[in-house]
């Protein structure tokens, strides 16, 4: 028995698949699946139900999975405890939205490397949505973004608390005009997908205050739903940090709007699951949970 079978073992049953696995291991799905089969040789016993289209890990599967877990803790410990921190190696892959990339990401990979110099780290840009079900998948050790997981395994620790801005073309509205429902209604909003947070926020807001926008949608882009709305097709929900350039270039100008369509603050979270106890995935996730505290719980703009 190989503590590289052992992981094999792992990252099979973490991620509930063979090929995410031998992906996440550097390696081909044949070689992944050869390693657990010579466990499975050696323990005496099937760990994975092969019968239908996904393998699945069995009964028996899930307490050497369990053990296995453990002593892959105790080995990164060992290594940690004698070649210190700074040796610890590896792979790192993490979630982040693009607000938190664009605040964030060049000095949270500056720390990592000065640190752990020999920690590799793969950071996926993209929507919430998606972020959050990579780490309910096991597929990335953490995520920075907002919105809020169903998976009762996930822990979500706040960081936090982006302003978002009611924004138009300054041919469509003067700076000092109170918008009010009846005239944002008169204007469709500009909107990113469903998946992103600041969206999931309008719905949310509307749903809970009964109103009713009528929504066109632009991109998955901030950029994309900012061009749209500098050309004057609608009004966006975008956050402050994000906008501010356009509105001190004068491309858009920020919509005083009457009490009911104060949308509240957008909050922000550090997601990961809390079965994922590796040495590494923790060290990097504690360095990005205090650069983006380190604000006092507000992004800059």
């Amino acid at each position: 028995m190989t503590l590289k079978q052992l992981e094999a073992l792992y990252w099979s049953s973490v991620l509930g698949s063979f090929a995410l696995a031998a992906d996440r291991l550097f390696m081909t799905q044949s070689a992944l699946s050869k390693r657990i089969q010579e466990l499975e040789a050696e323990v005496g016993v099937q760990l994975f139900d092969r019968s239908g289209s996904r393998a699945r890990i069995t009964e028996v599967g899930q307490e050497v999975f369990a053990k296995a877990e453990h002593i892959l803790r105790l080995r990164d410990e060992l290594l940690v405890s004698a070649r210190g921190p700074r040796r610890v190696k590896g792979t790192c892959r993490f979630g982040i939205s693009e607000l938190m990339a664009m605040q964030w990401l060049p000095q949270l990979v500056s720390e990592v490397r000065t640190d752990y110099p020999e920690v590799i780290v793969e950071p996926h840009v993209a929507l919430t949505q998606e972020l959050l079900d990579d780490v309910e998948r096991g597929e990335s050790d953490f995520a920075i973004c907002p919105g809020s997981s169903q998976d009762p395994e996930i822990v979500s620790e706040p960081i936090s608390h982006v302003e978002l801005y009611w924004v138009g073309s300054p041919s469509l509205f003067r700076k000092k005009d109170i918008v009010t429902l009846e005239s944002i209604q008169s204007h469709p909003i500009v909107s990113m997908s469903s998946q992103a947070g600041s969206t999931m926020l309008l719905q949310s807001f509307a749903q809970e205050h009964g109103l009713k926008f009528r929504r066109i949608l632009a991109s998955n882009s901030p950029d994309a739903v900012a061009a749209v709305t500098i050309a004057g097709l609608g009004i966006a929900l975008l956050a402050g940090p994000y906008v501010e350039r356009f509105i001190r270039e004068g491309k858009l100008c920020r919509l005083q709007v009457e009490e009911r369509l104060r949308v509240p603050k957008l909050p922000y979270y550090v997601h990961w699951r809390a079965d994922n106890s590796r040495i590494l995935a923790r060290a990097v996730r504690d360095i990005a949970l205090r650069l983006c505290k380190g604000e006092g719980g507000s992004i800059s703009h």
